[in-house]
């Protein structure tokens, strides 16, 4: 099936005749103007008119000499006699472009250069405040620092064997679930074909013609899929308690010890209990001659050997905080 064509429209600029036709009104019929490219646009949609008996050769070419368009077939212009050579081809108007319309040009209140201006402001206070941000992040400065306070603590977890409510799609259900119930509950959902979306798609030929295509995607809606939802019981060590001690320097650091209920149980046998994970943390306090305080948490071989009144180095970041890894003796 031949392709078909429509024609684009454009309004003179000269006397204002609106809608000539792009293929068959090279030059108005009102005033004899030539039709300008650059003034073409689209009918709209269900208003086309038929270019009928067009053939495309190719994109028009616009005069140098007297800007009227011509044929990209022609050598010559038909308007002028001016040669093709150099001359630069029409450019092509995209589907839903306005109509060119004239219109004076507005004045701004702020010059052009008073823009510019106030855009390189703002754009030199943006890179200095990122400048100073990234100094006080990564510049450090050396403190000099006493050891005020020495603390501990260390705590153990007590779990028990019990009872646990969970649920869970049935395909994922553990195997050691007992006393199941079952739902029906959404699980997710599948797109499913419902149609489609058509569209027609008019593309400006460059001569004063455009086709239409029509241009068809699937539409889809989402359908909830469902399946079997369990809830059940299993039996799991979940965490009972936490038995914690603390102190200071003047009491040695020591675990707790705590104590454990249901003892003659076997293990895995619900209501029975034992001993969780560990955690043990050792801080410090130090506190500058401007009364700067700053704490960190080390490990037990270095909070050990530190004792309380002693004067150490710190490196003190230049947004405030410290650099515990830092921390060394005074000579």
């Amino acid at each position: 099936m031949a392709e078909q064509y429509f024609e684009m429209l454009w309004d003179c600029p000269q006397c204002a005749t609106p809608e000539l036709l792009g293929t068959t009104h090279r030059h108005c019929p009102t005033c004899g103007a030539a039709q300008d490219p650059a003034r073409r646009y689209f009918p709209k949609p269900g208003a086309e008119v038929e270019a009928s008996g067009h053939r495309f050769v190719g994109v028009d070419w616009t005069c140098t000499y007297c800007t009227s368009p011509n044929s990209a077939a022609a050598a010559f212009c038909g308007n002028c006699g001016g040669p093709k050579d150099g001359a630069k081809t029409a450019a092509i108007v995209p589907d839903n472009a306005p109509a060119p319309v004239p219109s004076a040009p507005v004045q701004s209140a702020i010059s052009p250069k008073s823009k510019f201006s106030w855009a390189r402001f703002v754009l030199a206070m943006g890179v200095l405040a990122c400048v100073v941000l990234a100094f006080l992040f990564f510049s450090k400065h050396d403190e000099s620092v006493q050891l005020v306070e020495k603390t501990w603590s260390r705590s153990v977890d007590v779990e028990q064997f019990s009872a646990v409510r969970s649920s869970d799609w049935c395909d994922a259900m553990p195997p050691d679930a007992y006393q199941v119930s079952r739902s029906r509950e959404q699980r997710s959902t599948r797109q499913v074909p419902a149609g489609q979306d058509c569209i027609d798609v008019r593309s400006d030929m460059g001569d004063g013609s455009f086709t239409k295509r029509r241009e068809c995607t699937p539409r889809y809606r989402n359908e909830p899929v469902f399946d079997t939802k369990c809830s059940y019981f299993i039996n799991r060590w979940r965490l009972l308690r936490t038995d914690r001690l603390a102190g200071a320097a003047n009491l040695a650091p020591n675990w707790p010890s705590p104590l454990l209920a249901n003892t003659l149980l076997p293990a895995n046998s619900l209501g029975a209990q034992r001993l969780g994970s560990r955690q043990e943390n050792y801080r410090i306090t130090v506190q500058s001659k401007q009364g700067k305080s700053w704490h960190c948490d080390l490990s037990p071989d270095v909070w050990s050997g530190l004792a309380e009144n002693q004067a150490l180095y710190l490196k003190v970041r230049g947004t405030g905080g410290a650099d515990c890894a830092s921390l060394k003796t005074q000579p």
